[in-house]
């Protein structure tokens, strides 16, 4: 208990100086987005939440397990689609981690009115999604659409919320808009560890997290009268597939939960 409690005080510590050391970051960058070097901008931004988010694991200890990335097609002229399972607050961390090249989010509206996260999100690519009125939606959808086909790519979470300990959710189907929209690969990503590690009792629990990356779904095959209901399905066989072996090397492990 008073382990958890120091481990758990030194955590927040982590990220309150890491926060602080981001936004003069996101100020800058920002700026120099303004004078035309929006590219530039969104590179060193996504580099500088990867160091921060690689900082803040080391620190917490928890023990990340990165597997599939030789899944992950090379940059080309269209960007990837990461769909990914949400199990807890640390997913994006470890995506920051995992991933390796930039990449945006779909993001719910009433965080374009969260300082400085909201500046993080635009710098690096994301898009905000008014949820409440479906032109607005798909309005943000053919943005997203349109800046994974000049090469940038984006993340989802099909599942809408997080899971917390609740296994692998129901996927919307309307999630995977951006992806066909824009003929993206769909690249499907496991994630399992971060609600135990953290939420499930408030604690930082340092433990083992994993990222898995599957073969890529191709959205450019349509043949057979394929649509956004068949790469749902398909991208959640593959990522309960993914998250399968992730339980089992967790079980071979044998630490408690």
């Amino acid at each position: 208990m008073i382990k958890n409690f120091f481990v758990t005080a030194y955590t927040f510590f982590i990220i309150t100086v890491a926060a602080a050391t981001i936004v003069p970051i996101a100020v800058f960058l920002g700026l120099t987005s303004l004078i035309g070097l929006r590219k530039l901008s969104s590179e060193l931004m996504y580099k500088s939440m990867k160091t921060i988010s690689v900082f803040i694991i080391f620190c917490t200890g928890f023990k990340l397990t990165v597997s599939g990335t030789e899944n992950i097609p090379p940059r080309g002229k269209t960007g990837l689609c990461f769909a990914c399972n949400h199990s807890g607050i640390l997913d994006i961390l470890l995506l920051y981690i995992a991933i390796g090249r930039p990449f945006g989010f779909i993001a719910k509206r009433e965080i374009m009115y969260v300082p400085f996260i909201n500046l993080w999100l635009v710098l690096l690519g994301g898009i905000f999604i008014d949820r409440t009125s479906p032109r607005k939606s798909f309005e943000a959808i053919k943005r997203g659409a349109k800046k994974i086909k000049k090469g940038h790519s984006m993340a989802i979470f099909p599942e809408g919320t997080r899971s917390r300990g609740q296994g692998l959710l129901p996927f919307r189907a309307g999630s995977f808009h951006l992806a066909t929209n824009s003929g993206a690969d769909i690249v499907p990503v496991a994630l399992s560890g971060s609600y135990e590690a953290f939420e499930k009792t408030k604690w930082v629990h340092p433990r083992p997290v994993y990222v898995s990356f599957g073969k890529p779904v191709k959205t450019s095959d349509t043949d057979g009268g394929k649509n956004r209901q068949y790469f749902s399905d398909r991208t959640r066989e593959e990522i309960a597939g993914l998250l399968k072996l992730q339980q089992d090397e967790y079980g071979r492990l044998r630490i408690p939960t």
